[in-house]
């Protein structure tokens, strides 16, 4: 009671486009319920801080999420990812052919502060190519903010001129006051001869703001440069560190270890043989990955109550080796 971290289920997907062992023709309200007492059990075993992923494709989804709603509460809905698990694609009666199902992930209690980070691929490694002076990787980016909250309106703290001599490669903030009235920085200092301005504009003109205010770029000053961008023109850059926990996940999975057929079928009849009896497994992958963004760390406990084909715990296996963890996970079936 209280002691698993991660619960991870692949319930049927109630449809008899194809067989397999499951009953798998219920009513929606039928299965709607299958899953909802399911849930209402396994709550009991889980801990305040758990994460609980369910996998489902398009049949169901509207249901899944209104059940998961009702039990868990929609503002414990922490995100739905598409996996493209099918890269050739299934083909429908209805004239589309299907690459993608859902992971739904919801948060069990009031106590999951943000989701596991996933580790970097090789290509996203590789744009670390910097090194520091204390041997940290990193690479330069755009110092202007882009997206949210990126308007002088909504940090006007961070809209600023910097300063930058090209003959001696020096960059500055000049002296600066306040204005609360104003909302806006008062400049008490003009560009020497050889200096030009730099604001956070974009290349419509449109008056941005820069990633940091000017007490960090005080104290950091060589995190800071001016180089050309890619069309040749000045442009500020800072130094971006890879956070050492790995990166957010995003909300469209579609790498190729994901691809149930290669990693989940083929994987299985390399273990044993062809005409083994478990159709439609999932990519080991795909679920590593489920299992990591639903928070489940090296001394943690999973739960995976349609444990079909063992998956799950093929999965943490394969985990434990990658970290030397001690993992272990519950897996339940019919």
């Amino acid at each position: 009671k209280k002691k698993v971290k991660s619960i991870y289920i692949d319930p049927p997907y109630n449809t008899d486009a194809t067989p397999i062992l499951y009953k798998n023709e219920f009513k929606h309200s039928s299965w709607a319920t299958l899953i909802d007492n399911r849930i209402e059990s396994s709550l009991d075993l889980a801990q305040s801080d758990s994460i609980i992923c369910v996998t489902i494709d398009d049949y169901e989804l509207d249901k899944l999420k209104f059940t998961l709603n009702q039990r868990l509460f929609s503002s414990r809905h922490l995100g739905t990812v598409p996996i493209r698990n099918n890269p050739q694609g299934r083909s429908t009666v209805k004239g589309f052919s299907v690459n993608h199902e859902y992971a739904l992930f919801y948060s069990c209690g009031d106590d999951v502060d943000s989701v596991g980070r996933l580790e970097r691929s090789d290509k996203q490694k590789a744009r670390y190519n910097e090194v520091d002076e204390n041997g940290k990787v990193f690479l330069w980016e755009n110092f202007r903010k882009t997206g949210t909250d990126s308007e002088r309106g909504d940090r006007p703290k961070q809209f600023y001129p910097l300063y930058y001599n090209a003959k001696n490669n020096h960059l500055r903030i000049p002296q600066m006051k306040w204005q609360d009235k104003k909302n806006e920085w008062e400049i008490l200092e003009q560009p020497l001869k050889d200096e030009i301005i730099f604001y956070p504009l974009n290349s419509l003109g449109l008056e941005k703001v820069w990633k940091w205010g000017y007490d960090r770029v005080e104290k950091n000053p060589n995190h800071i440069k001016v180089s050309k961008g890619k069309g040749g023109e000045l442009q500020v850059f800072r130094r971006n560190y890879p956070n050492t926990d790995g990166k957010l996940p995003g909300t469209w999975w579609n790498d190729s270890k994901y691809a149930a057929g290669e990693y989940g079928t083929n994987l299985l009849t390399d273990i044993f043989g062809k005409g083994h009896s478990f159709p439609f497994p999932k990519s080991v992958f795909a679920v590593e990955d489920c299992l990591v963004v639903s928070g489940l760390n090296k001394n943690d406990i999973a739960l995976d109550y349609f444990a079909g084909s063992g998956t799950t715990g093929h999965a943490i296996v394969n985990l434990n080796k990658q970290d030397k963890g001690k993992r272990k996970y519950i897996l339940v079936e019919m």
